[in-house]
Protein backbone atom coordinates (compact mmCIF):
# COMPACT_ATOMS: atom_id res chain seq x y z
CA UNK A 1 0.00 0.00 0.00
CA UNK A 2 1.17 3.54 -0.78
CA UNK A 3 2.84 5.11 2.27
CA UNK A 4 0.89 8.38 1.98
CA UNK A 5 -2.39 6.51 1.60
CA UNK A 6 -1.58 4.31 4.61
CA UNK A 7 -0.67 7.39 6.67
CA UNK A 8 -3.92 9.09 5.65
CA UNK A 9 -5.93 6.02 6.67
CA UNK A 10 -4.09 5.87 9.99
CA UNK A 11 -4.92 9.51 10.69
CA UNK A 12 -8.60 8.97 9.82
CA UNK A 13 -8.69 5.87 12.02
CA UNK A 14 -7.08 7.84 14.86
CA UNK A 15 -9.71 10.57 14.53
CA UNK A 16 -12.46 7.95 14.60
CA UNK A 17 -10.90 6.41 17.71
CA UNK A 18 -10.87 9.79 19.44
CA UNK A 19 -14.54 10.29 18.55
CA UNK A 20 -15.49 6.88 19.91
CA UNK A 21 -13.46 7.57 23.06
CA UNK A 22 -15.37 10.84 23.52
CA UNK A 23 -18.63 8.92 23.34
CA UNK A 24 -17.38 6.32 25.80
CA UNK A 25 -16.32 9.04 28.26
CA UNK A 26 -19.62 10.88 27.80
CA UNK A 27 -21.78 7.86 28.61
CA UNK A 28 -19.52 6.64 31.40
CA UNK A 29 -19.74 10.05 33.10
CA UNK A 30 -23.51 10.18 32.64
CA UNK A 31 -23.97 6.68 34.07
CA UNK A 32 -21.73 7.63 36.98
CA UNK A 33 -23.96 10.63 37.83
CA UNK A 34 -27.09 8.50 37.46
CA UNK A 35 -25.70 5.87 39.84
CA UNK A 36 -24.81 8.55 42.40
CA UNK A 37 -28.38 9.92 42.23
CA UNK A 38 -29.75 6.43 42.72
CA UNK A 39 -27.40 5.98 45.70
CA UNK A 40 -28.73 9.26 47.14
CA UNK A 41 -32.29 7.95 46.88
CA UNK A 42 -31.31 4.64 48.47
CA UNK A 43 -29.50 6.56 51.20
CA UNK A 44 -32.60 8.69 51.80
CA UNK A 45 -34.79 5.60 52.15
CA UNK A 46 -32.42 4.18 54.78
CA UNK A 47 -32.15 7.35 56.87
CA UNK A 48 -33.58 7.77 60.33
CA UNK A 49 -36.97 9.46 60.52
CA UNK A 50 -35.52 12.55 62.21
CA UNK A 51 -32.83 12.96 59.55
CA UNK A 52 -35.30 12.40 56.70
CA UNK A 53 -37.64 14.97 58.28
CA UNK A 54 -34.85 17.57 58.31
CA UNK A 55 -34.24 17.00 54.61
CA UNK A 56 -37.97 17.04 53.89
CA UNK A 57 -38.44 20.35 55.70
CA UNK A 58 -35.56 21.99 53.82
CA UNK A 59 -36.85 20.63 50.51
CA UNK A 60 -40.41 21.82 51.18
CA UNK A 61 -39.25 25.34 52.08
CA UNK A 62 -37.16 25.46 48.92
CA UNK A 63 -40.01 24.12 46.75
CA UNK A 64 -42.47 26.58 48.27
CA UNK A 65 -40.37 29.69 47.58
CA UNK A 66 -39.47 28.37 44.13
CA UNK A 67 -43.08 27.62 43.19
CA UNK A 68 -44.24 31.09 44.23
CA UNK A 69 -41.69 32.83 41.97
CA UNK A 70 -41.88 30.26 39.17
CA UNK A 71 -45.64 30.44 38.67
CA UNK A 72 -45.52 34.23 38.62
CA UNK A 73 -42.86 34.07 35.89
CA UNK A 74 -44.31 31.21 33.84
CA UNK A 75 -47.93 32.38 33.96
CA UNK A 76 -49.05 28.78 33.57
CA UNK A 77 -47.43 28.26 30.15
CA UNK A 78 -45.10 25.55 31.44
CA UNK A 79 -45.17 23.34 34.53
CA UNK A 80 -42.32 22.99 36.99
CA UNK A 81 -41.91 19.31 35.97
CA UNK A 82 -41.36 20.41 32.37
CA UNK A 83 -39.10 23.25 33.44
CA UNK A 84 -36.81 21.43 35.88
CA UNK A 85 -35.09 19.05 33.34
CA UNK A 86 -34.29 22.01 31.09
CA UNK A 87 -33.17 24.15 34.01
CA UNK A 88 -30.91 21.39 35.34
CA UNK A 89 -28.97 21.08 32.06
CA UNK A 90 -29.45 24.68 30.89
CA UNK A 91 -25.76 25.62 30.64
CA UNK A 92 -24.90 22.35 28.95
CA UNK A 93 -27.79 22.68 26.51
CA UNK A 94 -27.00 26.30 25.66
CA UNK A 95 -23.30 25.59 25.17
CA UNK A 96 -24.07 22.59 22.98
CA UNK A 97 -26.60 24.45 20.83
CA UNK A 98 -24.19 27.33 20.34
CA UNK A 99 -21.43 24.88 19.42
CA UNK A 100 -23.69 23.12 16.90
CA UNK A 101 -24.71 26.42 15.32
CA UNK A 102 -21.08 27.56 15.12
CA UNK A 103 -19.82 24.22 13.78
CA UNK A 104 -22.53 24.05 11.12
CA UNK A 105 -21.51 27.53 9.95
CA UNK A 106 -17.83 26.53 9.86
CA UNK A 107 -18.72 23.34 8.00
CA UNK A 108 -20.59 25.20 5.26
CA UNK A 109 -17.76 27.71 4.93
CA UNK A 110 -15.18 24.92 4.71
CA UNK A 111 -17.23 23.14 2.05
CA UNK A 112 -17.07 26.27 -0.10
CA UNK A 113 -13.35 26.74 0.55
CA UNK A 114 -12.62 23.08 -0.27
CA UNK A 115 -14.55 23.35 -3.55
CA UNK A 116 -12.56 26.45 -4.48
CA UNK A 117 -9.30 24.75 -3.44
CA UNK A 118 -10.11 21.70 -5.58
CA UNK A 119 -10.75 23.92 -8.63
CA UNK A 120 -7.52 25.85 -8.06
CA UNK A 121 -5.65 22.59 -7.49
CA UNK A 122 -6.90 21.18 -10.81
CA UNK A 123 -5.81 24.36 -12.62
CA UNK A 124 -2.38 24.24 -11.00
CA UNK A 125 -1.97 20.57 -11.88
CA UNK A 126 -2.83 21.38 -15.49
CA UNK A 127 -0.33 24.26 -15.50
CA UNK A 128 2.27 21.97 -13.91
CA UNK A 129 1.68 19.42 -16.66
CA UNK A 130 2.15 22.13 -19.30
CA UNK A 131 5.36 23.43 -17.71
CA UNK A 132 6.68 19.87 -17.51
CA UNK A 133 6.05 19.38 -21.23
CA UNK A 134 7.64 22.77 -21.96
CA UNK A 135 10.70 21.86 -19.88
CA UNK A 136 11.05 18.55 -21.71
CA UNK A 137 10.79 20.32 -25.08
CA UNK A 138 13.39 22.94 -24.09
CA UNK A 139 15.69 20.21 -22.80
CA UNK A 140 15.29 18.23 -26.01
CA UNK A 141 16.04 21.31 -28.15
CA UNK A 142 19.13 22.15 -26.08
CA UNK A 143 20.50 18.61 -26.17
CA UNK A 144 19.75 18.29 -29.90
CA UNK A 145 21.52 21.56 -30.73
CA UNK A 146 24.43 20.62 -28.45
CA UNK A 147 24.86 17.28 -30.22
CA UNK A 148 24.59 19.02 -33.58
CA UNK A 149 27.22 21.60 -32.55
CA UNK A 150 29.61 18.87 -31.39
CA UNK A 151 28.97 16.89 -34.56
CA UNK A 152 29.59 20.01 -36.70
CA UNK A 153 32.84 20.78 -34.83
CA UNK A 154 34.03 17.19 -35.33
CA UNK A 155 33.08 17.30 -39.00
CA UNK A 156 34.95 20.59 -39.54
CA UNK A 157 37.97 19.13 -37.79
CA UNK A 158 37.90 16.03 -39.99
CA UNK A 159 37.57 18.13 -43.17
CA UNK A 160 40.47 20.38 -42.18
CA UNK A 161 42.66 17.37 -41.30
CA UNK A 162 41.69 15.32 -44.37
CA UNK A 163 42.14 18.06 -46.95
CA UNK A 164 45.13 19.62 -45.21
CA UNK A 165 43.43 22.98 -45.04
CA UNK A 166 45.24 25.80 -43.28
CA UNK A 167 42.78 26.66 -40.48
CA UNK A 168 44.54 29.98 -39.83
CA UNK A 169 43.26 31.28 -43.16
CA UNK A 170 39.68 30.89 -41.87
CA UNK A 171 40.29 31.68 -38.20
CA UNK A 172 37.88 34.62 -38.14
CA UNK A 173 35.10 32.69 -39.80
CA UNK A 174 35.62 29.69 -37.50
CA UNK A 175 35.76 31.93 -34.44
CA UNK A 176 32.60 33.80 -35.45
CA UNK A 177 30.75 30.54 -36.11
CA UNK A 178 31.93 29.15 -32.74
CA UNK A 179 30.77 32.28 -30.92
CA UNK A 180 27.36 32.10 -32.58
CA UNK A 181 27.03 28.44 -31.62
CA UNK A 182 28.12 29.12 -28.00
CA UNK A 183 25.71 32.05 -27.75
CA UNK A 184 22.87 29.91 -29.07
CA UNK A 185 23.76 27.14 -26.63
CA UNK A 186 23.79 29.63 -23.73
CA UNK A 187 20.41 31.03 -24.79
CA UNK A 188 18.95 27.52 -25.11
CA UNK A 189 20.49 26.52 -21.75
CA UNK A 190 18.96 29.54 -19.97
CA UNK A 191 15.62 28.84 -21.64
CA UNK A 192 15.83 25.26 -20.37
CA UNK A 193 16.83 26.42 -16.87
CA UNK A 194 13.97 28.93 -16.85
CA UNK A 195 11.55 26.15 -17.84
CA UNK A 196 12.94 23.95 -15.03
CA UNK A 197 12.52 26.77 -12.49
CA UNK A 198 9.00 27.45 -13.72
CA UNK A 199 8.10 23.79 -13.40
CA UNK A 200 9.54 23.71 -9.84
CA UNK A 201 7.51 26.81 -8.96
CA UNK A 202 4.27 25.29 -10.21
CA UNK A 203 5.01 21.99 -8.48
CA UNK A 204 5.67 23.85 -5.24
CA UNK A 205 2.45 25.86 -5.64
CA UNK A 206 0.53 22.70 -6.50
CA UNK A 207 1.98 20.84 -3.49
CA UNK A 208 1.12 23.77 -1.23
CA UNK A 209 -2.43 23.84 -2.58
CA UNK A 210 -2.81 20.07 -2.10
CA UNK A 211 -1.52 20.29 1.49
CA UNK A 212 -3.82 23.24 2.15
CA UNK A 213 -6.79 21.29 0.79
CA UNK A 214 -5.87 18.25 2.89
CA UNK A 215 -5.68 20.42 6.01
CA UNK A 216 -9.11 21.80 5.26
CA UNK A 217 -10.43 18.27 4.68
CA UNK A 218 -8.91 17.24 8.02
CA UNK A 219 -10.58 20.23 9.71
CA UNK A 220 -13.80 19.31 7.91
CA UNK A 221 -13.59 15.79 9.32
CA UNK A 222 -12.93 17.16 12.82
CA UNK A 223 -15.98 19.41 12.56
CA UNK A 224 -18.03 16.49 11.23
CA UNK A 225 -16.96 14.37 14.21
CA UNK A 226 -17.81 17.18 16.63
CA UNK A 227 -21.25 17.49 15.06
CA UNK A 228 -21.74 13.70 15.26
CA UNK A 229 -20.90 13.94 18.94
CA UNK A 230 -23.34 16.75 19.66
CA UNK A 231 -26.11 15.31 17.48
CA UNK A 232 -25.97 11.95 19.24
CA UNK A 233 -25.66 13.62 22.63
CA UNK A 234 -28.89 15.53 22.04
CA UNK A 235 -30.64 12.58 20.44
CA UNK A 236 -29.66 9.98 23.04
CA UNK A 237 -28.55 11.70 26.23
CA UNK A 238 -31.21 14.41 26.09
CA UNK A 239 -33.79 12.18 24.47
CA UNK A 240 -35.95 12.49 27.59
CA UNK A 241 -36.66 16.13 26.72
CA UNK A 242 -39.96 16.09 24.85
CA UNK A 243 -40.76 18.07 21.74
CA UNK A 244 -43.19 20.24 23.70
CA UNK A 245 -40.39 21.15 26.11
CA UNK A 246 -38.05 22.06 23.25
CA UNK A 247 -40.72 24.35 21.84
CA UNK A 248 -40.80 26.15 25.20
CA UNK A 249 -37.02 26.16 25.58
CA UNK A 250 -36.51 29.85 24.82
CA UNK A 251 -39.38 30.75 27.14
CA UNK A 252 -37.83 28.59 29.88
CA UNK A 253 -34.51 30.43 29.41
CA UNK A 254 -36.29 33.72 30.09
CA UNK A 255 -37.86 32.23 33.23
CA UNK A 256 -34.43 31.00 34.33
CA UNK A 257 -32.95 34.46 33.85
CA UNK A 258 -35.68 35.92 36.06
CA UNK A 259 -35.25 33.29 38.77
CA UNK A 260 -31.50 33.96 38.87
CA UNK A 261 -32.24 37.35 40.45
CA UNK A 262 -34.54 35.89 43.08
CA UNK A 263 -32.62 35.99 46.35
CA UNK A 264 -35.17 33.85 48.18
CA UNK A 265 -34.66 30.87 45.88
CA UNK A 266 -30.90 31.13 46.15
CA UNK A 267 -31.03 31.40 49.93
CA UNK A 268 -33.36 28.41 50.36
CA UNK A 269 -31.33 26.46 47.81
CA UNK A 270 -28.13 27.02 49.81
CA UNK A 271 -29.86 25.80 52.98
CA UNK A 272 -31.10 22.66 51.21
CA UNK A 273 -27.59 22.00 49.86
CA UNK A 274 -26.17 22.46 53.35
CA UNK A 275 -28.52 19.82 54.77
CA UNK A 276 -27.84 17.38 51.91
CA UNK A 277 -24.09 17.77 52.28
CA UNK A 278 -24.46 17.28 55.99
CA UNK A 279 -25.88 13.81 55.32
CA UNK A 280 -23.26 13.00 52.64
CA UNK A 281 -25.43 13.12 49.52
CA UNK A 282 -23.23 12.52 46.48
CA UNK A 283 -25.20 14.70 44.04
CA UNK A 284 -26.63 17.47 46.25
CA UNK A 285 -26.93 20.06 43.45
CA UNK A 286 -29.10 17.70 41.38
CA UNK A 287 -31.85 17.73 44.01
CA UNK A 288 -32.36 21.46 43.59
CA UNK A 289 -34.12 20.49 40.37
CA UNK A 290 -36.14 17.63 41.83
CA UNK A 291 -36.95 18.71 45.42
CA UNK A 292 -40.31 16.93 45.49
CA UNK A 293 -38.53 13.57 45.13
CA UNK A 294 -37.00 14.23 48.57
CA UNK A 295 -40.35 14.24 50.36
CA UNK A 296 -43.03 12.74 48.06
CA UNK A 297 -42.82 8.98 47.59
CA UNK A 298 -44.70 8.98 44.28
CA UNK A 299 -42.35 11.63 42.81
CA UNK A 300 -39.38 9.67 44.12
CA UNK A 301 -40.62 6.48 42.45
CA UNK A 302 -41.23 8.32 39.17
CA UNK A 303 -37.80 9.90 39.23
CA UNK A 304 -36.13 6.58 40.05
CA UNK A 305 -37.94 4.99 37.11
CA UNK A 306 -36.71 7.79 34.88
CA UNK A 307 -33.14 7.30 36.11
CA UNK A 308 -33.39 3.58 35.38
CA UNK A 309 -34.55 4.33 31.84
CA UNK A 310 -31.75 6.85 31.26
CA UNK A 311 -29.18 4.41 32.60
CA UNK A 312 -30.39 1.66 30.23
CA UNK A 313 -30.22 4.04 27.26
CA UNK A 314 -26.72 5.21 28.18
CA UNK A 315 -25.52 1.67 28.88
CA UNK A 316 -26.72 0.50 25.47
CA UNK A 317 -24.97 3.42 23.75
CA UNK A 318 -21.82 2.82 25.82
CA UNK A 319 -21.63 -0.83 24.75
CA UNK A 320 -22.07 0.18 21.08
CA UNK A 321 -19.26 2.74 21.18
CA UNK A 322 -16.91 0.47 23.13
CA UNK A 323 -17.43 -2.11 20.41
CA UNK A 324 -16.60 0.48 17.73
CA UNK A 325 -13.55 1.59 19.71
CA UNK A 326 -12.27 -1.99 19.90
CA UNK A 327 -12.73 -2.40 16.13
CA UNK A 328 -10.70 0.74 15.43
CA UNK A 329 -7.96 -0.37 17.79
CA UNK A 330 -7.75 -3.70 15.96
CA UNK A 331 -7.37 -1.85 12.64
CA UNK A 332 -4.52 0.21 14.10
CA UNK A 333 -2.70 -2.89 15.33
CA UNK A 334 -2.91 -4.65 11.94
Amino acid sequence: MNTKKRLSEDIENEKEQLLQQRFVTLYEDEISHILEKKEDLAHLNEMEEEEASEIEEAARFYQRIFARNFYDASKGRVSDEEFFPLWERENELMTGLQSIHSLEGEKKQLEKEIDIAVEEEEKLLEETRKTEENRKNKKAVFHTFLVMAIAAAVLVGIVIWHFKIDAMLYIWQITAAALVVVCLLMVLYHMQKKAVDREKLYRMMSSHKINSRKRMESDFQDIGNDLKFYYEKYEVLFGYIKEEQWELFEFCIKISEGLAFCGGIKERGEKLLEVLRKYNFKEPESWLYYPKALYEFSKRANYLERLEYQQDVCQEALVKHKRELDKNQEKTEI
